[in-house]
């Protein structure tokens, strides 16, 4: 943490047996920052160094240009550039954004012929074939309808951002 200082200096000519007073206000330069966020509790770095203390907090830095970051478990990191002005207190309101749990993969499904309703894990999807479909990451079980054609299961391993391709030719019912 940085403070700003600024020298007052001044004369006095004081004669012998007198007694002379002076009165100086001392202001302060920079009012530094106030951080809040929603919700609070996180942890402040100011250029990287972690602040004693956390959110809602005062930090009494000089006026000057510095990287913020906050951190709090559970939720993204949050990053900003601040500008600290003289004499006034610079104040941020950081909305804190939650991590998700669920982790994101694709199948991109095809079947001939073309049209098949797609349920995953017995789900309807509300899609058709030829299609990508968004799923969360792990092991489920696609299945695909088509009116006249025999249902069609596959089980799928989907892995965080990755995409399983399934072609499925399906059977006439007899």
């Amino acid at each position: 943490m940085s403070r700003t200082r600024r020298i007052y200096r001044t004369a006095l000519q004081v004669k012998p047996g007198n007694v002379q007073d002076q009165k100086i206000k001392l202001e302060s330069i920079g009012r530094g920052i106030f951080v809040s966020s929603q919700p609070s509790g996180a942890d402040v770095f100011i250029n990287g160094d972690k602040q004693s203390g956390q959110t809602p907090l005062t930090l009494p830095l000089a006026p000057g240009q510095y990287n913020l970051v906050l951190r709090l478990a559970g939720y993204e990191g949050y990053s900003s550039k601040i500008f600290v002005k003289d004499n006034i207190q610079t104040q941020l309101e950081a909305q804190l954004t939650e991590k998700s749990n669920v982790h994101v993969a694709w199948a991109q499904v095809q079947t001939t012929p073309k049209g098949a309703e797609i349920l995953v894990d017995g789900e309807p999807t509300g899609q058709v074939t030829p299609a990508r479909v968004q799923v969360s990451s792990g092991l489920h079980t696609l299945t695909l309808k088509l009116p006249n054609f025999q249902s069609a299961q596959r089980k799928m391993q989907a892995t965080d951002g990755g995409t399983v391709s399934i072609t499925e030719t399906l059977k006439p019912r007899q």
